[in-house]
């Protein structure tokens, strides 16, 4: 592919269309920057070229109108003198520097249109390129962005987040002593209390009892008297 044509295709390039066609649209943006910096890099030497070009026709054209001036003021000068025959020969010499002026011009302009041409040209690839790179850059971003949340769901799925949950297991083992210790508090208060009761009840029927025993004999030594 020629210059030309690689020139074409970047500045007409539609980088966000040609991400959603491929598999893998980063590395098909990196492997396009690749080469339009490649394309720009020949791009720039040409232009360089062309721009160099015109700067010597511009100068050969400034030289000829010079010379075509100075023999016209000889000419001039030997007409003066009364000199007809070196007046001839200045002004021949003259017309020599017009004519190669005349083509100069013309390709003077012709290669000024060139260097514009590839100089617009170039700049529209720079642009291109800058856009390609912020595409990239902005796509890498949303990569590395989807990446990262495919696999904190990929994980949080398996149960297998990756933090360390020794902290968190420590604390649990911690609330179950407690709750524990509180339980077995609890139930030895209740055994207490369940003592007490029986005691108090035990001492309230053994009293009853002996009530009634000490009643009895009472009543006995009543009869016998």
């Amino acid at each position: 592919m020629g210059l030309f044509d690689r020139i074409s295709d970047i500045i007409s390039a539609n980088f966000n269309d040609m991400a959603e066609q491929f598999e893998d649209p980063e590395k098909m943006l990196k492997q396009a920057v690749w080469e339009m910096e490649d394309s720009i890099a020949e791009a720039r030497k040409q232009t360089a070229k062309a721009m160099a070009s015109t700067k010597l026709v511009e100068r050969e054209l400034a030289s000829n109108e010079s010379e075509s001036l100075n023999w016209k003021n000889r000419a001039q000068q030997a007409v003066q003198a009364g000199d007809d025959e070196l007046a001839r020969k200045a002004l021949q010499r003259k017309q020599e520097h017009d004519k190669l002026a005349v083509a100069l011009r013309d390709q003077l302009a012709a290669a000024q249109d060139a260097s514009q041409t590839l100089r617009h040209q170039f700049e529209a690839m720079q642009a291109k390129l800058a856009e390609a790179k912020r595409t990239l850059a902005t796509l890498s971003a949303r990569q590395r962005a989807a990446n990262v949340r495919k696999k904190i769901h990929l994980q949080a799925a398996d149960e297998e987040l990756g933090f360390d949950d020794g902290a968190f297991a420590k604390f649990d083992r911690l609330r179950d002593r407690v709750e524990r210790t509180e339980a077995e508090a609890e139930a030895l208060a209740e055994l207490e209390g369940g003592a007490d009761k029986s005691f108090k009840a035990a001492s309230k029927c053994s009293t009853a009892v002996n009530d009634s025993i000490d009643n009895q004999l009472d009543a006995m030594k009543r009869d016998l008297q």
